[in-house]
């Protein structure tokens, strides 16, 4: 006798990532950061557009706009969150702005707390939060969050005390990852936000051409030392755990003593694919940083945001394949969003699902997930005094499962 199941139709699972400039009170620009004029607008702009949301500088120290975010995401039925822990103003230490919002319900969370930092991060309680997510019948998908140092040059150097304490931080994070996702390795996994690394390579590296490949140990052929910075390099080798595959100058000197996150030695252990830079067609680096208030003044342009997809090292990451041509891309798009074996769907009323044996089910790839799409978006708005929802552009994806 069979045994059957319902298979559901994989559906379309939208995420956002955005940096949506709401710092603590009493911090601003000269003029009004119109802070709460920008979470109406996230309210009913941003948050129902989305599935599961991570917001960067949505700090709850001293103010109530994190709960009107959050309550903003009940209303639209992104009824779960997670976020980092108050710390006490007498310690000179706000929260670390870190808040996620979820459709689907919260079966795991945790979060980390990196040293602190310098300069006005000192200030900040930063680090990363984790969320492992019921998306359907045996169906989960793992998403971290995480905001990194802030430099405040122009063009930091290696040398200096934000970028030490910024790749520090990924290291830490990358162990945090690989402390949660050991016991969820063929899930789907999403490491993303603000990690203040601009991915555009800087003047200097232009005239030089870089960090030459014969000075890593660049086993992925997509990291072109001619299409990324040198910090860019370090940050996603950091985060697969390839330090031989990081610059001399931007290593670690010192391994952060972690013993909650088990084991000191380091090793490769992921895959990391980033997201938007392979959407974007020519691939680059999308400047991910707005002209707030319009100005004619320049502006800082920059590449920090970010979506990693993060997968077992040795494994087949890949699972979107890109056509030379633009036409290509479109069609694999378009496909991407059609259901998956839908000649097989049973004629019967209940069109939202599919009838086939456990066995089947079982050793089949049901429980396979498609990145359908990967991309910047602005949220300009047309108010007298801002012109961009906030000082970042968000970045966002659309997985199928």
């Amino acid at each position: 006798m069979n045994i059957y199941v319902y298979i559901f139709r994989m559906e379309d699972i939208r995420i956002l990532s955005y940096n949506v400039f709401l710092r603590p009170p009493p911090v601003h620009d000269k003029l009004s950061d119109y802070k709460e004029e920008r979470v109406k607008l996230l309210g009913e702009m941003v948050i129902p557009n989305y599935d599961i949301i991570c917001f960067e500088e949505a700090f709850g120290s001293l103010n109530n706009r994190r709960e009107e975010l959050i309550n903003y995401g009940i209303k639209h039925g992104l009824n779960y969150s997670h976020s980092d822990k108050a710390h006490s103003f007498c310690n000179l230490r706000v929260d670390g702005g870190l808040l996620m919002l979820s459709r689907y319900p919260i079966v795991e969370k945790d979060s980390i707390e990196y040293p602190r930092g310098c300069h006005s991060d000192w200030l900040a309680s930063k680090g990363a939060l984790y969320i492992r997510l019921k998306v359907g019948y045996n169906k989960h998908i793992n998403i971290f969050s995480t905001h990194l140092q802030a430099s405040y040059d122009e063009y930091p150097q290696p040398n200096s005390k934000s970028v030490k304490v910024r790749m520090k931080q990924a290291l830490l994070l990358h162990k945090f990852i690989y402390q949660k996702m050991k016991h969820h390795k063929n899930e789907p996994c999403f490491v993303m936000g603000d990690f203040n690394v601009d991915g555009i390579r800087q003047p200097e590296e232009v005239e030089n051409k870089g960090w030459y490949s014969d000075k890593a140990d660049l086993k992925d052929k997509d990291l072109d030392v001619y299409a990324h910075s040198n910090e860019y390099i370090a940050l996603v080798n950091i985060l697969k755990g390839n330090l031989e595959g990081v610059p001399e100058e931007y290593r670690p000197e010192e391994l952060p003593e972690t013993p909650l996150l088990g084991t000191n030695d380091i090793t490769t252990r992921f895959n990391v694919r980033d997201l938007i830079y392979e959407f974007q067609d020519p691939k680059l680096h999308p400047v991910t940083t707005s002209n707030f208030r319009g100005s004619d003044q320049p502006f800082e342009k920059k590449s920090l945001d970010y979506i990693f997809e993060i997968t077992p090292f040795k494994e087949e990451c890949y699972n979107y394949h890109y056509h030379n041509s633009s036409q290509g891309r479109r069609e694999e798009e378009e496909e991407c969003k059609t259901l998956v074996d839908e000649a097989l769907l049973p004629h019967n009323d209940n069109d939202q699902c599919l009838l086939i044996p456990v066995s089947e089910f079982l050793n089949s790839d049901s429980k396979d997930y498609k990145v359908c799409h990967a991309e910047v978006v602005p949220y300009k708005v047309d108010e007298a005094n801002f012109k961009y929802i906030s000082d970042h552009l968000s970045v966002s994806t659309t997985v199928k499962m």
